[in-house]
């Protein structure tokens, strides 16, 4: 009976070291980490904005009609957006077998900084006017006195230009809108001059902007 006693007094002495050694081991904590991804992908809208009447123009005398239209443009892409502008016909405003000219800069392709039609013509042409002056390109920039196409400065009705049937990018931002988006003003204007007559008519151009995710 004594050495059975002692037998089980020594393997519970074990025991109790095995477990005062071990039991540090046992109760510290072990742990892992994992990363968790949510992707956002990009996207972009583009208001529509009310079609323009554009001021009156009188056939014989002449005279000039103007008039603007906003797009607000919005995306969360990192790279910005670019907007680009193209007529549906050419000449772009026309009333059945009548219509203006389409703008005739001084040097093709590049905008006049000052709107000009001779005595004897009529046209009709644009400008772009970004809510962020920056992100006019660099047709639509100016050097601040009397150049389109070249500087920095986006200077109000100024660099003018004849649409085309295929786009031309006035507008192109390099980072993400605001949430409220990008208000992106295009400004039309048509002229004829006091020499020319232009037959009476009720004149339209279909003019489509583009926005697109750089």
């Amino acid at each position: 009976m004594k050495k059975t006693f002692k037998i089980t007094l020594a393997s519970n002495l074990i025991l109790f070291l095995l477990f005062v050694i071990l039991e540090p081991q046992l109760t510290k904590a072990v742990g892992d980490s994992i990363t968790v991804t949510q992707d956002v992908t990009a996207e972009i809208t583009i208001s529509s904005p009310s079609d323009v009447t554009m001021s009156s123009i009188a056939g014989i005398t002449g005279g000039t009609g103007t008039g603007s239209a906003t797009w607000n443009v919005k995306t969360n892409n990192s790279t910005g957006f670019n907007m680009a502008l193209k007529a549906g016909t050419a000449p772009a405003l026309a009333s059945g077998g009548n219509s203006f000219a389409d703008y005739g800069e001084a040097t093709p392709d590049t905008p006049d900084f000052t709107w000009s039609v001779a005595a004897a013509d009529s046209e009709f042409g644009y400008t772009v006017e970004p809510a962020t002056a920056t992100d006019a390109t660099t047709m639509f920039k100016d050097n601040g006195t009397t150049t389109c196409g070249t500087g920095s400065s986006q200077t109000v009705d100024k660099c003018w230009i004849k649409f085309k049937t295929t786009d031309v990018i006035g507008i192109n931002r390099s980072t993400v809108t605001s949430a409220s988006g990008e208000d992106e003003v295009v400004k039309f204007q048509a002229q004829s001059g006091a020499s020319h007559f232009q037959p009476q008519g009720s004149y339209t151009a279909s003019i489509t902007a583009t926005a697109l995710v750089n």
